[in-house]
């Protein structure tokens, strides 16, 4: 979950290139900069930085399991692909 704090950078980072307008409205970055400062002064080491977990909550040997054995032999390639000489490769391989 993300903090207000995150939440607040994040919000006035955003620029709509669009339409030229920011995405939060002054009024919503104000009272988030009023809370931000209210938390800074309860929580000594407050950061802007996201939390980065660059973990993975499953296994490489989970993932190899997980995959189905396709023989590719058995796919007919697409009629559009058959007609072009650039894609007769397909049809031998597939014979």
């Amino acid at each position: 979950m993300l903090s207000i704090a995150q939440i607040y950078r994040i919000g006035t980072m955003f620029w709509d290139d669009k339409y030229g307008a920011h995405g939060l409205s002054p009024e919503v970055i104000s009272k988030m900069r009023a809370l931000t400062l209210e938390d800074s002064a309860s929580i000594p080491n407050n950061t802007f930085l996201l939390d980065v977990d660059s973990s993975i909550p499953f296994s490489i040997e989970e993932i190899s399991r997980s995959f189905q054995n396709i023989n590719l032999s058995d796919v007919e390639p697409p009629p559009l692909l058959c007609q072009r000489s650039d894609f007769q490769f397909l049809l031998q391989a597939a014979a």
